[in-house]
């Protein structure tokens, strides 16, 4: 789960995004969550440093009133401690690029605060563009050809799981996630059923919109109730799907023998 921190002292505008940023949550169902809220930088900074996670999302006023840190020396602190955060900047002025550049910050985005009717919209932008920034981060590298094993990426570490032992992949209930269903293992990560079934080979077959089988594993294709059985679990078989299925099958000789 990304986690957010926000800082801006102006306590009317800090709420109001922070509620358009729980509705874009909500409605999303993205994996972030707001655990600071505060009108004070090092309120926010001992937050973090308590923090043992990192790689953190942070929305940050410019035109901070502190004694001791404006927007883009707090930002600066962050990068310190967050070498891989977001930082989204809350402004009154249009273009801040240079200041950024100049404190070797890096902000990912600008807000305009004094443009109410259009703050919803930014916000949004904002986080869609952050969560496909993530999932391209997170998404699985291509395995090699002839490869073995089917790489997952989770955060910062790197699982193989080898392709003998993968059943199926299925899409999750929860949006733009993947759950890889394999011998004494669940896997729940980020990415798209397309794109998994674009990355392997032959040896797996997309047979419906939510699930890519092994075809190695499969047990029992029902024709009637359009069901194929896998990993000991009964699967949906895409009705245009079936033909091919089981030309792949026949003509691989894949059909595992119970």
């Amino acid at each position: 789960m990304i986690q957010i921190l926000l800082c801006d002292d102006d306590d009317q505008i800090r709420k109001e995004i922070e509620k358009q940023i729980k509705n874009q949550i909500l409605i999303c169902q993205y994996d972030f969550q707001i655990c600071q809220s505060t009108n004070s930088p090092s309120a926010l900074l001992n937050y973090l440093e308590q923090m043992k996670q990192r790689q953190n999302l942070y929305f940050l006023d410019v035109e901070l009133k502190d004694p001791k840190y404006d927007g883009f020396l707090l930002g600066q602190e962050i990068r310190q401690a967050d070498p891989a955060g977001i930082i989204v900047y809350i402004t009154s002025f249009q273009d801040l690029a240079y200041k950024t550049f100049q404190y070797h910050v890096e902000a990912f985005d600008y807000i305009i605060k004094d443009h109410p009717d259009k703050l919803s919209g930014s916000i949004a932008k904002c986080l869609r563009d952050i969560f496909d920034r993530m999932s391209a981060q997170c998404a699985s590298p291509p395995p090699p050809e002839n490869s073995q094993f089917f790489t997952i990426k989770i955060g910062s570490s790197l699982r193989h799981v080898p392709l003998d032992e993968i059943y199926f992949f299925e899409t999750s209930s929860k949006p733009h996630h993947i759950i890889l269903h394999g011998k004494n293992q669940r896997i729940e990560f980020l990415g798209s059923l397309n794109d998994i079934a674009r990355r392997l080979d032959d040896r797996f077959f997309k047979i419906h919109r939510s699930y890519v089988v092994a075809l190695n594993q499969i047990e029992e294709i029902n024709l009637k109730k359009n069901t194929v059985r896998a990993g000991g679990e009964t699967l949906s078989l895409s009705r245009k799907e079936k033909s091919k299925l089981l030309e792949r099958i026949h003509s691989g000789n894949t059909f595992r023998n119970s």
